[in-house]
Formats: structure tokens, sequence, C-alpha cells
């Protein structure tokens, strides 16, 4: 970043999440770089954080594993943590950590933002290991403390402009970053493109695990040669035993392969390697109908065509942009369909790639949503002592 985007005078940042990863994408290579190329001197506190710097960024560990029972056995660590790096600004990510991000206030007197990923009450209504019968008070009490205490801290940092609404009334300053990725160039792979359904990300039943294994069957039977590769996490809860049962012999005879995790910077390029970005999202889970489809505008920005389940935000972004096909969101038929008349015609395929292409270079970039954080930084920063 030039001079011109610095901020006046250094201010120490102290990003903080007890969830998360340390190279979390929204969290590290978007905010907290950007923060560093604003000139502020930023930490992370994350578990399994690595030691000392990378990429400019002080890290800090926090204890991992145990699963989910295990986090509040972070919390005080957290916190003793947080306090020892004399931050002029905490910028936490994590619903759990309203009350201590209240106290970290109260104690130091410095400004603290809240970064709000998904929509909490929906998010907890919906969740399988929270009984059903607590679901709907425990979302409502959430809720209501996520106001109160948003309302009492410094900022609020929300991922779509209905997030954002939903804080205007308690908190006066607030913004919308969406996650977007930078504006970058990725060169086509050497050798073209593969004859690839690309999917990445966390994949479960909301996210179109359930409807994998048919629409890979209906699509191999009319494209032979067509693969799926999914990158990222699987979660096999609610589906069905048959589905759960096969094994990595039986998805390959389907074109499917589980590719696991891949570094940041491989998504890029790796994405680029297919022909077809697939977002068969779930209307069943209310996160899914609100939330902003960062993984679409990676695709678009892969040259990817796309083939997206008709929710509402997803769905107006390819419509708008002309970058894929819109289908029935529950249809493993449609979703085939879509993805099998891709592959068969190259001409409206090279049509949609550029298009996406375009548009996740000029109408949706990182550059652009991170002036917001800079103006909220620079004015917290000038706020404390």
């Amino acid at each position: 970043m030039s001079d011109e985007g610095r901020l006046s005078r250094p201010v120490r940042v102290c990003v903080l999440t007890s969830v998360h990863p340390p190279f979390d994408t929204r969290i590290f290579h978007r905010e907290a770089k950007a923060a560093r190329d604003f000139g502020c001197e930023v930490t992370l506190l994350a578990p399994g954080a690595p030691r000392g710097r990378k990429e400019g960024i002080r890290f800090r560990s926090l204890p991992g594993g145990g699963g989910r029972w295990a986090r509040p056995l972070r919390w005080p660590v957290l916190f003793r943590k947080a306090l020892r790096t004399r931050a002029d600004i905490y910028h936490f990510h994590d619903p759990e950590l309203l009350p201590w991000g209240l106290l970290l206030k109260w104690v130091t007197g410095a400004a603290v933002v809240y970064d709000s990923h998904e929509y909490l009450r929906e998010n907890l209504s919906t969740k399988h290991w929270i009984h059903p019968r607590l679901r709907g008070p425990l979302a409502w009490f959430a809720d209501r403390v996520e106001k109160w205490i948003s309302g009492r801290l410094d900022a609020v940092v929300a991922v779509t402009e209905d997030m954002a609404q939903r804080f205007e009334p308690y908190q006066p300053r607030v913004i919308t970053l969406r996650n977007l990725p930078p504006a970058q160039e990725i060169p086509e792979p050497v050798g073209g493109r593969e004859r690839v359904v690309m999917y990445a990300g966390l994949m479960n039943r909301d996210r179109g695990l359930n409807l994998l294994r048919e629409t890979a069957r209906r699509v191999r039977k009319r494209h032979p040669d067509v693969r799926f590769e999914i990158y990222g996490p699987v979660e096999w809860h609610g589906i069905d035993d048959a589905t759960r049962a096969l094994s990595a012999e039986e998805w390959a005879e389907l074109g499917v392969e589980f590719k696991g995790n891949i570094p940041y910077q491989d998504v890029g390029p790796t994405m680029a390697r297919g022909m077809v970005g697939w977002l068969p999202r779930s209307p069943h889970e209310p996160n899914n109908l609100l939330a902003w489809p960062n993984k679409l505008v990676e695709y678009m920005a892969s040259g990817l065509a796309i083939v997206a389940s008709d929710l509402p935000t997803q769905a107006d972004v390819v419509e708008e942009t002309n970058s894929g096909v819109v289908v029935e969101a529950d249809s493993a038929a449609t979703h085939a369909d879509a993805l099998s008349q891709l592959f068969a015609d190259e001409s409206r395929w090279m049509r949609y790639s550029a298009n996406g292409k375009k548009a996740a270079r000029t109408r949706y970039t990182w550059e652009a949503e991170a002036l917001k954080l800079r103006t909220v930084y620079g004015e917290l920063g000038r706020a404390t002592p």
C-alpha cells in the first residue's frame, strides 16, 4: 500500500479469535494484512498459532484441541495475553468472546471492535449439537446479548448490508466488509483447463453433501471424463448411511475426490485448473440464505463458470454478472443438468468464465473493502490515549 494509504500515526492492533485457525482467510489474509499495510503493529491471538512473526504480523498462540467444549479453557488465556499486548484497538472475531471484549474495554480503556461473521440467531437455531428444545430460547438469548454488548463497544464489522442493519439501532459505528478476494490476475493454467467441477470450503449437508453422490452419478453418465474435486473439511452429520459408507474407490468411480485443505496461496491457481465452480447450498440453513457467498467471487476470479443454488444473495450476484447458472437448490437433477450443459457447450462456458473474471476484478475486490477498515482504525486510533 502507498504512503497515502497509511494511517497518520502507528496504531497497535490486537486481533483475537478462540475458534478460527491462525491463517483464516478473513482474519489473517484479509483484515490483519490490511491493518499491517495501513502501518499498524498487528498481533494475532489464535489457537495453534506459530511463534514469532509471519508476513509482518506477530502471533501469540492459544491452547488448541479438545473440541468446542474445551474453548472456555482458552478464554482466560486469551484475555491475559491480550492485556499484555497493550493494544490501542482490540478486534475480536467470535460471538463467544463478546463478554471478554466488553471486559477488555472496561479494564484497558482501549477501543474494541466486534467482527460478526455469521448470523448468530439463525446459526444457533439449527445447530445439531444443541437440544432441539433449547435452540429457540438459546438463540433468542444470544441475540439479545450480542446486540446489548455490541452497543457498548466501539465498532461492529459485519459481512453483509443486512447484517449491518441489524446492529445499527444499537451501535452507531457499523461497517460492512464483504469477504472478497484481492483483484489479482490468476493466469490460465499451463496446458489448459481440465473438465473438473470445483468446490472449496466446508462441505456438509447444508452445503450440498447430500446432493453430491446423485449429482456426480448423473453428470458422469453424460460426461464420463468429468471429475468433482472437493477442497476443504467434510462433515458427515445428517448424511444417509449408504452415502457415508461409500469407500474412496466407490467415490472415485463417481469421479469424486476429497482433496482436503490446501494452503491459501494455492486456492486461486488450483481453482483455475477446473471449468465450473459449484455452490449447491441448501435453503434450509438460514445462514445460507443471508450470508455473503465469498467462495462465489473466488470462483469467478479463477475463471470458473458458476452453477449455484437459487439462494437470494448468491443468485443475485450470478445473474447480475451473467457468470453462470442458478438452479433449484435441493434438486440433484437440476444441478446435474446445469453442470452437464456447461461441459457440452464450450462457447457458453467461455462467456460465463469471462464475465465472472471481469466482475471479480472490477466490481468485487477486497482493496475497496479494506478502505472502510482503514477509516475505522484511523478514527479509533485517534480516540485512544
